[in-house]
């Protein structure tokens, strides 16, 4: 039995499937036959992981051991798949294409790698592990779940692309780097965390947030009224902070020179007390 696991998507699905029994540990110690038979939601239908997927045990893993974490690949275009490496606590898994909605969704440990783009609500309510996409999220990354009050909750979450609208909405803890543009509403009731935006973003940022940091390292964002300039240094938590975002980001990325970068501090939505703070570039 291996601890490693590699499926191959053999067709894209007609109708969109749940594929939330997709992590490394639930997959780890299974065998090849028991993985086939695992149960895969497609609309009102129940339907073997088989009518879906090739598996076949992972050989350029190391070998299995007490200490080797759990493995999964995913390949394909799995568009249409969503909920994979839902409540995910440990192991590493690797999509290499692109994913449906609810990527990493309540995710407390572990690292996804996604080397595609990602539909609605990547990394929704998550409390730990790293998730970086190397292309697009949609709406709501790193937001709340309909009809719930707290999004993202800790972890790490980098997207190399663009995000939709939502962005961080409702965000609680943790880090949100997205090192491409923004939609609307980016950080729209944030309670707490970092959301980075190292492109444009669009319209009302910051939006009744209440707590927690917003750096918008593109373009001065078009803020409103309740967004008063702060006077003051924030020299040595501007150079903790975004030495650790720099770090996150990569060398390579637009945010690697972030820490020497002058900045303008505003306060948070004045609307809802105002405790948050908005940092934007200008030079």
């Amino acid at each position: 039995m291996s601890t490693a696991w590699t499926l191959t998507l053999r067709h894209q699905p007609t109708l969109r499937i749940d594929a939330r029994v997709l992590t490394p540990v639930a997959l780890a110690g299974l065998d090849a036959a028991t993985i086939e038979r695992l149960p895969v939601q497609q609309g009102r239908h129940t339907l073997a992981l088989a009518e879906f997927f090739d598996v076949r045990a992972d050989n350029t893993a190391p070998a299995p051991g007490d200490d080797a974490p759990a493995r999964l690949i995913l390949q394909g275009d799995l568009s249409r798949v969503d909920h994979i490496g839902l409540a995910m606590t440990a192991g590493e898994l690797i999509v290499e294409g692109d994913v449906g909605h609810h990527l990493g969704t309540a995710q407390s440990g572990g690292h996804i790698e996604v080397r595609g783009s990602a539909g609605d609500l990547a990394g929704a309510e998550r409390s730990g592990g790293s998730l970086t996409v190397r292309g697009n999220v949609a709406d709501y990354a790193g937001g709340a779940l309909p009809g719930s009050m707290d999004g993202m909750r800790g972890g790490v979450f980098v997207v190399f692309g663009n995000a939709g609208d939502r962005a961080g909405d409702r965000m609680r803890r943790g880090s949100l780097i997205v090192l491409g543009d923004a939609g609307d509403f980016a950080a729209s009731r944030m309670v707490a965390g970092t959301l980075v935006v190292g492109g444009k973003l669009g319209a009302h940022p910051a939006w009744r947030m209440r707590r927690g940091t917003l750096i918008c390292a593109g373009a001065a964002p078009e803020l409103g009224a309740g967004h008063v300039a702060v006077p003051g240094d924030c020299g040595v938590f501007w150079q903790l902070l975004t030495r650790d975002i720099a770090r996150l980001a990569g060398p390579q990325s637009p945010l690697a020179d972030l820490p020497g970068r002058r900045h303008i501090r505003r306060a948070g939505d004045l609307a809802v007390d105002g405790k948050g703070e908005v940092f934007h570039l200008i030079d």
